[in-house]
């Protein structure tokens, strides 16, 4: 095909036919053009885009971190480092605009697609008029290929009847191989491939499973398979990893070469992480370090046994992301085996948002219990640790861990707070290396450019020589507003082009305008989601313009340790009328939308409450789960059980850290519903069940339409009452972040560790069907907000006895 081709309009045009064509063969010449595709132009590189996941500029050792990432160091001595580099302060936000070139909110993603709600920034919906930069090159003549973590779809859309257009594919990539979920077990990952799931995996060679393993074999396969069938077409490459994102799971193995590494504890890591910071050139001199948050304790001031929990926790963490660099690593030495490397473009951004505050002060055996709003005390988490293993079992299948706020604190030295909080750089500004010899003709330098996450697509549009498309499958597109800064690849003084730059998550808002940075902090922990914390800020009680300001100059004030607001009045003025006039341009109002489930703002749930699934329907997501919390239920199947009686599980979902089970064994029908970890309860039949064709049923009975309501769990066989039982605690938001439903038998790690020597203990007779219901019609008061979360403080009491 010529290269004389407009590139401007995407799918790219057919040439008109230039051959002859006579009435036979006779007279007559080929256009073997016309049989041909798109090609990339002349000389353009492969690409290969790394994201790191919930990770802080402070953490790898390239940026002066104490974790050892030996291959992104390499790439930086080979490279460049970028340590004025912006994302937003949460998951899907940067990758949404990592991938589109865009603002999160303009490409309705301004929080995660878990409470995606009717506003247009907040929709989780991919607008047409968004193309994302893979699509782009998948169009201009590359290959293109994702592996890894997702968290881009509507989690009503992560099902066999789609609709498909939010997936993988549909977002530019050729081929797909990873999860859809926010986070995912690294053990039993349930796995998306394409178009559809195929659920968790079986390891290889006699080894257990392991995710970063085998998206990483994906990951070199798929490269292989493109390069044997074209040997000149350029590919681009996303590899997002699940790490260092919760749980925190690795090997012993990795996390025992840290052991005693962090015994000086936080406050001590901050300063010698700093020290070495300052030693690399990373932060520039004169940078203050800042303090730590009054909400998060001295290191001093706990005890010994505290002590040993929480620098375990950091040794996990290590392990974990030492783990991941070692993975991308293999991935590089692949690409340098084909004899590719040095003409790849790759660009490495070592965290999403900055390092994660989510883990409490406490840090937690269980994530999941800080998402049910489930607070516990330091003691309550070593005992509920123990319960599971103990320390040695931190890390391993059977804990979902994450680590104290402090250590992430630490871990965005040399900034203030972290994660969700798009106010301060803490959650904000994270490494980013980019290695091309092409290009970086002095090697090994920093470049100190404002950049953002949205300016990697244009970049990479522009050495690629494929410029920015005006329409897009007959869709006139809305512009990028992201940046190239390829100049700066050889001149360290090239112009800042990214001059003005708004961010907001979770109500956290920044406005940075010529090296002027306006924080707008709401007074809210990320890791406090309760009731009690969440009034204030419920609609007609949160008015966000008397939230505190803070006024820095980053031109001369690199870590936000000076706030000039009082003596700038009218500079802070400035900055707040152009932050509301980019929230106007980029739908970023309605602000707190991405909490809109909290406040009961929910699609309406219609007059159908039930769901059947006919057969053994397996790996059904987390979000299309039937919605049975906060409220009755109940779950009614049909089965055929043979002569001589069945056992197995009949539907189960989640895990031991919570989940639940209907299930047979020993002849009788039983249920167990896990409490994050905390709680676990039982009930039985009296009786075994008959043969032949039987109908079994479970109701739940709730105390009331209210969040982590109690109930009475009732169990029924061909309409007569078998058993009965109480559960004390509820689930209020969601059992699993990752772990499916399954009719038949129980996938991945299981819901009731009774059978977990059976697994998957499929079901030995036949399960017909299976129907939940949801029941509102049992309830006095549906006007629920089911995802509401519950302050839960007295519900684990009982765990110290």
């Amino acid at each position: 095909m010529s290269e004389q081709i407009d590139r401007t309009v995407l799918p790219i045009r057919r040439p008109p036919f230039a051959g002859v064509a006579a009435q036979t063969l006779a007279g007559s010449e080929p256009d073997w053009g016309l049989i041909g595709h798109a090609h990339a132009p002349e000389g353009a590189p492969n690409v290969l885009v790394v994201l790191i996941d919930d990770a802080g500029f402070g953490n790898p050792s390239t940026f002066g971190g104490p974790i050892r990432t030996p291959h992104y160091d390499r790439m930086a001595s080979e490279g460049l480092r970028y340590n004025r580099f912006h994302v937003t302060a949460m998951c899907s936000p940067t990758r949404a605009s990592l991938l589109t070139g865009r603002n999160h909110h303009a490409v309705g993603m301004g929080g995660i697609p878990e409470f995606s709600c009717g506003f247009p920034g907040y929709s989780a919906m991919l607008p047409r008029d968004a193309a994302p930069f893979p699509k782009v090159l998948q169009q201009n003549g590359y290959s293109t290929g994702a592996f890894g973590k997702w968290h881009l779809t509507p989690e009503g859309e992560q099902g066999p009847a789609g609709p498909f257009t939010h997936w993988p594919n549909a977002w530019g990539f050729d081929y797909y191989w990873g999860f859809l979920a926010p986070e995912a077990g690294q053990y039993d990952t349930m796995i998306a491939e394409n178009n559809r799931f195929i659920g968790v995996q079986e390891g290889t060679d006699g080894k257990p499973f392991y995710f970063p393993e085998a998206m990483t074999d994906h990951a070199i396969d798929w490269l292989h398979g493109v390069r044997g069938h074209d040997g000149d077409r350029p590919w681009m490459l996303y590899y997002s990893t699940g790490c260092s994102h919760a749980p925190h799971h690795v090997a012993k193995q990795w996390s025992d070469t840290y052991k005693g590494q962090f015994d000086q504890g936080w406050d001590k890591l901050r300063e010698e992480t700093f020290a070495r910071q300052q030693a690399l050139g990373v932060v520039p001199e004169g940078t203050e370090l800042t303090p730590r948050p009054e909400e998060m304790p001295a290191w001093d001031s706990l005890s010994e046994n505290s002590k040993r929990l929480f620098a375990h926790q950091m040794e996990v963490y290590a392990g974990y992301s030492e783990n991941a660099d070692h993975h991308v690593g293999r991935l590089l030495a692949s690409i340098e085996e084909m004899g590719e490397l040095d003409d790849t473009i790759v660009v490495w951004i070592w965290g999403d948002n900055g390092a994660s505050l989510e883990g409490t002060p406490t840090g937690s055996f269980n994530e999941g219990t800080m998402v049910n709003g489930l607070p516990l005390t330091d003691a309550e988490q070593m005992q509920l640790a123990l319960k599971w293993g103990g320390l040695e079992a931190w890390g391993t299948e059977m804990m979902y861990p994450h680590y104290s706020t402090a250590w992430a604190w630490a871990g965005n030295t040399p900034f203030a707070w972290g994660k969700q909080v798009a106010s301060h750089l803490g959650g904000t500004r994270d490494p980013l290396v980019i290695r091309w010899p092409e290009r970086i003709t002095e090697p090994g330098g920093v470049r100190s450019q404002f950049t953002h996450v949205s300016d990697i697509g244009p970049m990479i549009l522009d050495i690629t020589g494929i410029p920015q498309p005006t329409h897009v499958d007959g869709v006139q597109q809305q512009p990028m507003t992201g940046q190239t800064f390829a100049d700066s690849f050889a001149d360290p003084q090239a112009p800042e082009r990214h001059t003005k730059q708004y961010f907001e998550n979770f109500g956290n808002r920044a406005m940075y305008h010529d090296g002027w940075w306006l924080s707008m902090r709401m007074p809210r922990v990320p890791w406090r989601l309760d009731p009690e914390v969440l009034k204030t800020f419920a609609p007609g009680v949160w008015q966000p313009d008397t939230d505190p300001v803070e006024l820095y100059n980053l031109s001369d004030d690199f870590s936000q340790a000076h706030d000039l607001a009082a003596e700038n009045p009218d500079k802070v003025a400035e900055l707040q009328a152009l932050f509301w006039e980019e929230a106007e341009k980029y739908h970023v109002k309605p602000l707190l939308s991405g909490f809109a489930p909290f406040f009961g703002i929910l699609p309406p749930i219609g007059d159908n409450s039930s769901t059947t699934y006919y057969g053994n329907v397996q790996n059904v997501a987390p979000g299309l789960v039937p919605r049975i919390y906060n409220r009755s239920y109940t779950i009614t199947a049909d089965l055929y059980v043979p002569d001589g009686g069945a056992e197995g599980v009949i539907v189960a979902d989640g895990t031991h850290l919570g989940g639940f089970s209907l299930y047979v064994k020993d002849g009788k029908l039983r249920h167990s519903y896990a409490f994050l970890g905390v709680f676990d309860y039982h009930q039985e039949s009296d009786d075994v069940l008959p043969c032949g064709d039987v109908q079994v049923k479970l109701a739940f009975a709730a105390d009331g339409a209210k969040p982590a309501t109690p109930g009475d769990i009732t169990l029924y066989v061909n309409g007569e009452q078998v058993g009965k039982g109480r559960l004390e605690h509820t689930v209020p938001f969601a059992f699993s972040g990752y772990s499916g439903l399954d009719v038949g038998q129980d996938n991945g790690l299981v819901a009731d560790r009774s059978y977990a020597d059976k697994a998957p203990f499929t079901f030995t007779g036949t399960v017909k069907k299976v129907v939940f219901d949801v029941a509102p019609h049992l309830d006095a008061d549906d006007d629920l907000a089911i995802h509401t979360h519950a302050h839960q403080s007295d519900a684990v009491r009982g765990v110290n006895g």
